[in-house]
């Protein structure tokens, strides 16, 4: 085949339909990984914020309201979500801390 990577075969013999769909399933597994970094309240913030829960993209009011929250903790969660978003490593570092044995309670 020359220089035509194998890649590049696969993805010419898919259609647009199917490299969006390998696409999704790609972004939604990064995305599931990363939540699963998260503690469950600024997780759930982002799921509602980003329409992953309810269906529909939720506005930090709105989000609020739904956990009985005031905003500013709202926004201190998304803070938090979003920080781990841009910088994982930290969330894993800290993970990888609690699981340790010699750390157990």
């Amino acid at each position: 085949m020359g220089s035509t990577s194998y890649c590049s075969v696969i993805k010419s013999s898919m259609n647009s339909e199917q490299n969006e769909s390998l696409y999704a399933q790609q972004v939604k597994k990064k995305l599931t990984a990363i939540l699963d970094l998260m503690d469950e309240m600024p997780r759930r913030v982002v799921q509602m914020r980003l329409g992953l829960i309810g269906g529909h993209e939720m506005t930090v009011d709105e989000v609020a309201d739904a956990l009985g929250q005031s905003l500013q903790q709202v926004r201190t969660w998304e803070e938090e979500a979003l920080h781990i978003m841009h910088h994982p490593e930290f969330a894993r570092q800290k993970i990888e801390r609690y699981d340790c044995p010699l750390f157990a309670h």
